[in-house]
């Protein structure tokens, strides 16, 4: 062999080094993340806790409806004794069922499934390290309280909204039936 050819050599093997070199860090990007990662990032970033919120909020309106649709029956008139016992006793039926149902341990599996067909093992990692920021955590907790906010001024806003609304509803459905 003359130098000629192992120069080719040597640059095909260097080339094939680069080559797995510059590959190394996208295939360390693209590692399908560890379920221990995920189980912690979803321990850290409050997806147990709104899961929680979310059964408790369902269970309130779970509440709600069935004394609303009582007050329908009974013609606006207020709950017996029997219905409020009903209610009382219904209510923590069903969230009993809900927090069986929806709860962390029945969900956490499809939770970890879930993170890891959509981040891989890098984006676990900086997620984690972010929400581990307690410059972050500070900021998420000023945007939680924005957000509470804002939900409230809509809220507010909403009798105007509506009371202004009702005048297009009310031509458009005369407009309607008109035809």
């Amino acid at each position: 062999m003359n130098i000629g050819s192992h120069r080719h050599v040597l640059s095909g093997f260097a080339l094939a080094v680069l080559t797995a070199v510059a590959a190394g860090p996208v295939a360390a990007q693209t590692t399908r993340a560890s379920a221990a990662s995920v189980e912690k990032l979803v321990a850290i970033n409050g997806a147990q806790k709104a899961l929680e919120q979310a059964v408790g909020g369902i269970e309130t309106q779970v509440r709600s409806q069935v004394v609303m649709s009582l007050l329908q029956q009974n013609g606006g008139a207020p709950l017996n004794a029997q219905q409020q016992t009903a209610v009382n006793k219904v209510v923590p039926a069903v969230g009993a069922v809900l927090r069986r149902e929806m709860g962390w341990p029945n969900l956490k599996d499809p939770y970890v499934k879930l993170y890891q067909a959509q981040l891989n093992q890098d984006e676990v990692n900086r997620l984690i390290k972010l929400y581990e920021d307690p410059g972050y955590q500070t900021l998420m907790q000023k945007m939680q309280t924005v957000n509470l906010q804002s939900a409230q001024l809509i809220q507010q806003q909403l009798p105007v909204i509506l009371q202004k609304i009702q005048p297009v509803l009310e031509d458009t459905l005369k407009d309607a039936l008109k035809q």
